[in-house]
C-alpha cells in the first residue's frame, strides 16, 4: 500500500505542509479562520486533535509541525484538516477521503 507520508517512530524535524483546495481544485482562503488537524490511528480512539498553523491564508496552507511524543506510536493513521469559517460553518480537508500517514517502527 502507498502512504501520502511516512515517517520513522520518534521524527519531528519534517512539517506536514498543505494546502487546502475546494472541490474545482482551487485553494481555499483561510482568512479568519481556524484549522484543526486530526490523526487516530484505525480502528482506534484520536491521538492528535489540534489546532494547525496557518501559514499562508489567502493561498490556503496549513502546517502540522510534529511535537515530541506525536510520532512516539508506530501505526497506520488517517488525518484529515478541519475548518471553521468566520460565521461558523464547517468543512474537512481533504474532501473526498484522508491523509494516509505511515509512521514505522525502530529496527530490532
Amino acid at each position: 500500500m502507498s502512504y501520502d507520508i511516512t515517517i520513522k517512530r520518534g521524527d519531528t524535524r519534517n512539517a506536514i505542509k498543505a494546502i487546502l483546495k475546494d472541490s474545482s481544485g482551487n485553494p481555499v482562503n483561510l482568512e479568519n479562520c481556524h484549522v484543526k488537524f486530526r490523526m487516530p490511528p484505525l480502528n482506534r480512539p484520536a491521538v492528535i486533535s489540534r489546532a494547525a498553523h496557518i501559514e499562508n491564508a489567502a493561498a490556503g496552507e496549513v502546517w502540522v509541525v510534529w511535537a515530541p511524543g506525536e510520532t512516539d506510536t508506530a501505526g497506520v493513521y488517517r488525518a484529515e484538516f478541519e475548518v471553521v469559517y468566520q460565521d461558523g460553518r464547517r468543512e474537512t480537508f481533504p474532501n473526498g477521503g484522508y491523509i494516509s500517514i505511515r509512521i514505522l517502527g525502530d529496527l530490532g
